[in-house]
């Protein structure tokens, strides 16, 4: 029975990691085509709008990654149905009004290819309609990846292969969105056939105002984490703008490094919440020295392949120096790690408002000094700027653990340590 059990959650992890790893593998081979379609500069004002389209993709997707996947797994057929129609009319009423703004950002941060950079933005800003919340949640990843993966990644393809053909870097996009806007269409006609339809969820759906106060805290901490993410390039832009065409390649690169490994998180994020009371803090400390030992091999594992990733990825007009490489893999490891000592140590042990604070302050720090970074060191200082963050949250956050050595009930608006727990998946 326990084996059948190891076997059923590797299935589920493999599942997941070959949708993560796919969307990474994909990204990452558009952006030597799109590199190659339209120049460094016009690569470097595409990456800028991705960037500022990936923070108004956390604000669309509303917190339900962080409370979509166990809401769904305890329901029944009928409230799945209710969650997921409470998170796509919620999503519909502000998707104008995020894309405008999107939009607006954009075209002000983005000093040349302005079309190209909304349009990028506005591509990416579309992620946060996917349904992926909702899969994960009935541990369903082949039916995701048939669903959302596939589309997105068909789409990404045949952008690709258009540009290869001699089309502009505008034709990448165009198939990037249609690939995401497929991918929202097709879950939301399976999920509406699988629990009863519109007239079912109409009953049970709860006022829309109601929705949005429920979903506060976790759009609030999503939201700190992704600004981190994208504005280092958005600020390289403004500083420099001939440091910015290396730094978006170097920064692309560590960003879709980061997406493949994080279902090593999801892992650990199911495994350690279903421990008794008494052994929580145990499984805590095993996820944490598991995660460490991973971190160190993938971080020497990409330190060796950065300075051929460069190359390949920026279509042999930029070089990676040992420096950079070096701050590229820690940061990939440094963030992940990071990942696992938020979401996977300090939520289950009822943390979630200290992990929200650390994550402001770390990132406010960080992002402060990526301006004299950049101005210094071009950049290589804007990375390690980024890793200066990432490292103070880390730090933080090993102390917390440290001296909270027993599950801490959730603040009021806190959300409970069980919202974030993955349920054992289902045959």
């Amino acid at each position: 029975m326990r084996n059948h059990g190891v076997r059923r959650a590797a299935t589920t992890f493999g599942g997941f990691a070959l949708s993560m790893g796919l969307l990474a593998v994909v990204s990452l081979l558009a952006i030597p085509a799109l590199i190659e379609a339209g120049g460094p500069t016009a690569w470097g004002a595409i990456a800028t709008g991705q960037s500022v389209g990936a923070v108004a993709a956390i604000a669309l997707y509303l917190g339900w990654g962080i409370s979509g996947p166990a809401s769904v797994a305890r329901a029944s057929d009928a409230d799945r149905g209710r969650e997921y129609a409470e998170a796509l009319v919620a999503r519909a009423v502000i998707v104008v009004p995020v894309l405008a703004a999107t939009a607006g950002v954009t075209a002000l941060v983005a000093r040349t290819d302005t079309a190209l950079a909304i349009l990028a933005a506005c591509s990416a800003a579309l992620i946060g309609l996917g349904a992926g919340w909702y899969f994960i949640g009935i541990a369903a990843p082949y039916r995701m990846l048939a669903l959302e993966t596939v589309p997105r990644v068909v789409g990404t393809l045949v952008g690709i292969a258009a540009m290869r053909e001699g089309a502009g870097p505008a034709a990448g996009l165009w198939g990037q969105l249609g690939g995401m806007l497929v991918g929202v269409l097709a879950p939301t006609v399976w999920i509406c056939a699988t629990t009863g339809g519109p007239r079912q969820w109409a009953r049970l759906r709860r006022p829309l105002p109601q929705v949005l106060r429920h979903q506060v805290t976790g759009v609030a901490t999503s939201i700190t984490s992704a600004t981190y993410t994208a504005l280092p390039i958005v600020i390289v832009g403004l500083t420099s703008s001939a440091a910015l065409p290396l730094f978006a390649v170097l920064d692309k690169l560590q960003k879709q490094v980061y997406v493949a490994v994080t279902p090593v998180v999801s892992l650990l994020q199911g495994w350690v919440p279903r421990a008794a009371p008494h052994e929580l803090t145990g499984r805590v400390r095993t996820a944490l020295r598991a995660g460490a030992a991973f971190c160190g091999v993938l971080g020497l594992g990409l330190l060796l392949a950065t300075p051929w990733l460069v190359d390949w990825l920026g279509a042999g007009h930029f070089d990676a120096t040992l420096l950079a490489s070096v701050l590229v893999s820690a940061v990939v490891a440094t963030n992940l790690f990071e990942s696992i000592v938020s979401r996977v140590a300090l939520v289950p042990l009822g943390q979630l408002g200290y992990v929200a604070r650390v994550t402001a302050i770390g990132s406010i720090i960080g992002l402060v000094l990526v301006v004299p970074g950049t101005l210094i060191w071009g950049a290589t200082g804007a990375l390690a700027a980024m890793l200066s963050g990432l490292l103070i949250r880390v730090g933080a956050g090993l102390v917390r653990i440290a001296r909270t050595p027993a599950p801490v009930s959730a603040a009021p608006g806190e959300i409970p340590t069980d919202v974030v727990e993955t349920l054992e998946v289902t045959p």
